[in-house]
């Protein structure tokens, strides 16, 4: 019987997990055509918020997710050339923040991270001795400085990150078991599953806590 029910449950997550994955794939798609769109029609501003809304919904292995950070790309160098650092760097940045926005146990589009980190860099400060705010010979540092700050990793520890998974699904698991389990048909405590769920709760409910602080 136990083994049905874990069936039952395998191929429902499996059919849960395979109709999210069309939803974002298609999601993605959609925001794609919409930015090359916008890109023929030399609509900038909607092109880039449409590659990024494509690049939020990341999607492992999607042939999209590397097609819209190229065109920011590609946007982002055709606003240098034409001296335009703000409108280059809201391109770069739309790469940058929406790799960052999809990351989980690990970063995706690091190449991509690391090359806009430069680009980035580079045009803050060219704003800065354009306004006057650094001479020319200050910029070095600055972009130094600028490109230590953007490098930090900031990511959550992979492994705290699982632990807090954990905890938090051991707390519900344990809460449901001492309401199930702890009590008969007559609403009686049976001590022993009470205990094994109470021990349980305050466990998982600990390592949650200490999860959450070291992630």
């Amino acid at each position: 019987m136990l083994k049905k029910y874990l069936a039952k449950g395998l191929f429902f997550i499996i059919i849960f997990l395979l109709l999210t994955g069309a939803k974002v794939l298609y999601l993605e798609r959609s925001h794609f055509m919409a930015g090359e769109k916008f890109n023929a029609a030399s609509n900038w501003k909607l092109a880039i918020r449409e590659y990024d809304a494509a690049l939020h919904f990341y999607f492992p292995g999607s042939p999209y997710v590397g097609k819209s950070a190229e065109r920011l790309w590609q946007i982002g160098e055709m606003f240098e050339k034409a001296d335009k650092p703000g409108w280059a760097i809201l391109a770069y940045s739309s790469i940058r923040s929406s790799f960052y926005a999809s990351r989980s146990l690990y970063t995706p589009g690091k190449e991509w991270i690391g090359r806009c980190d430069d680009k980035i860099a580079a045009l803050d400060v060219k704003i800065l001795v354009n306004e006057g705010s650094l001479t020319p010979e200050q910029s070095e540092t600055e972009k130094e400085k600028l490109l230590y700050v953007m490098r930090v990793d900031r990511a959550p520890a992979p492994v705290w990150a699982v632990l807090v998974e954990l905890g938090f699904l051991g707390w519900i698991v344990s809460v449901v078991f001492i309401i199930w389990k702890a009590f008969d048909e007559r609403g009686k405590l049976a001590i022993r599953p009470a205990l094994y769920g109470l021990v349980s709760f305050v466990l998982t409910f600990a390592l949650w806590v200490v999860s959450l602080l070291n992630a």
